[in-house]
């Protein structure tokens, strides 16, 4: 048996068998296969190698193109910064400037109680805008009489009209071939030092077109009147404005702020109050600790605000806009049960008041109003109307009782009076029959 086995293993690796035929024909085959799979795996190497050096070289060039980018970016930054600082210092320099100006123009007229004077120092022209009606804004209109026999130098006046504590009216005069066109405000007896940074932009309209002036920047307080001295030619006043010999004016008013009219601060909601607030408002960059569940008590806006889903409700320092940071410290004293409430505050708190929701300090004000407030009969129901403060409308309404004084409450343009005022008014004139 082992032999045959034996015989069987040297059959199988016989080099005559078949087999053994098949594996030396495979064996040269692969040997003849061989050279081509080696050459063609160096060509791709050598391809590979190209484009890596190819790529490398352009790596190198992107590197020193964006060093000369970031380089250049660097030189340009320097250059803004050096002109920021150039532009900060010409601004300081023009505000130092415009200060001497109003110094010298106010001293000159405080000799004369109708004096007027030209803001070309302030003058800021802003034609594309569209001023600003939020906050402490207001508009004076009059139509002038008899303007074409005006003479030169002589001036017409409008009615004074009170705004936030404030008394203002709009001038006109002849200056030889120019209308010159003004805003007063009437100076404040028994207050020591104050001003009132006011833009204001002026405007003349007929049924033929309408001329509006540039917008100005300035400060009333020691200066009672400020404009424009040739605000526009008398020859194209008379052919494109005057209408049997009247003219209609305009001028938009908005009270930027106020230094040395309120009184001391009743209360403090500095950083002394830090630890009992748990949240700080900001306007104008000044800062107020207050609570967050105080605020949301009185006020269903500061509820919403503060304590509802919006993200400001998870900040702890947040911006209020459109608002004056005197008449936000009047609003927090009274809720917080001071006596804030005076001639001159009344109307801020109260603009505060109405944007915020806020019932009680609108009560406190409307109070103030009807028991100790000696602003005129036009004044109050002006607020009556602006405000929605229906006792003190009633009130106003009752003092009525002649068509003069229905006329003496009406203002310049009859497109402004409330239209619910108009019925009652109506109604008014029909039981004076």
């Amino acid at each position: 048996m082992s032999e045959e086995n034996d015989n069987v293993t040297l059959g199988n690796n016989d080099p005559g068998s078949p087999k053994s035929k098949r594996r030396r024909i495979s064996t040269d085959t692969d040997g003849n296969e061989e050279k081509p799979r080696i050459e063609e795996p160096i060509a791709t190497i050598q391809n590979v190698h190209n484009m890596c050096q190819e790529l490398l070289e352009k790596q190198k060039s992107l590197e020193k193109s964006n060093l000369e980018i970031v380089e250049k970016l660097r030189s340009a930054e320097e250059k803004m910064e050096k002109s920021s600082k150039d532009l900060g210092l010409i601004k300081l320099k023009i505000d130092k400037i415009e200060e001497s100006l109003t110094n010298e123009t106010s001293s000159e007229s405080s000799d004369n109680k109708d004096t007027i004077n030209s803001t070309t120092s302030s003058q800021q022209t802003t034609p594309s805008d569209v001023m600003s009606t939020d906050g402490k804004y207001f508009v004076l209109q009059h139509t002038f009489e008899k303007v074409s026999s005006l003479k030169d130098k002589n001036k017409l006046s409008s009615e004074e009209e009170e705004h936030f504590g404030f008394q203002w009216r709009m001038l006109i005069q002849r200056n030889n071939d120019y209308l010159a066109y003004f805003l007063y405000n009437k100076k404040i007896p028994d207050i020591g030092d104050y001003s009132i940074f006011v833009e204001f932009e002026p405007k003349l309209s007929s049924l033929k077109l309408n001329k509006i002036g540039n917008r100005y920047n300035t400060v009333f307080g020691k200066a009672e009147s400020w404009g424009i001295l040739k605000f526009i030619e008398w020859k194209k006043l008379e052919e494109d404005f005057s209408i049997n010999h009247k003219l209609s004016a305009e001028i938009r008013v908005k009270i930027k702020r106020t230094t040395g009219i309120y009184k001391e601060n009743l209360r403090n909601f500095d950083e002394t109050m830090k630890q009992f607030s748990d949240v700080v408002l900001v306007i104008n960059a000044k800062k107020f600790f207050v609570s967050k569940l105080y605020l949301a008590t009185h006020s269903p806006y500061f509820n919403t605000l503060l304590l509802g889903q919006f993200q400001e409700s998870k900040k702890s320092e947040i911006k209020l806009t459109g608002i004056d940071e005197d008449d936000f410290q009047k609003y927090l004293e009274i809720l917080y049960g001071e006596q804030a409430i005076d001639e001159f505050t009344v109307e801020g708190i109260l603009l505060v008041a109405d944007m915020y929701d806020t019932p009680l300090v609108v009560r406190k004000c409307e109070e103030f109003l009807l028991k100790k407030s000696k602003k005129s009969l036009k004044s109050k129901l002006r607020l009556s109307t602006r405000f929605n403060l229906e006792l003190l409308k009633k009130k106003c309404l009752a003092k009525i009782t002649s068509v003069t004084e229905i006329r003496s409450i009406l203002p310049a343009n009859i497109q402004d009076l409330d239209k619910s005022l108009i019925a009652d008014l109506l109604e008014k004139s029909i039981s004076f029959q």
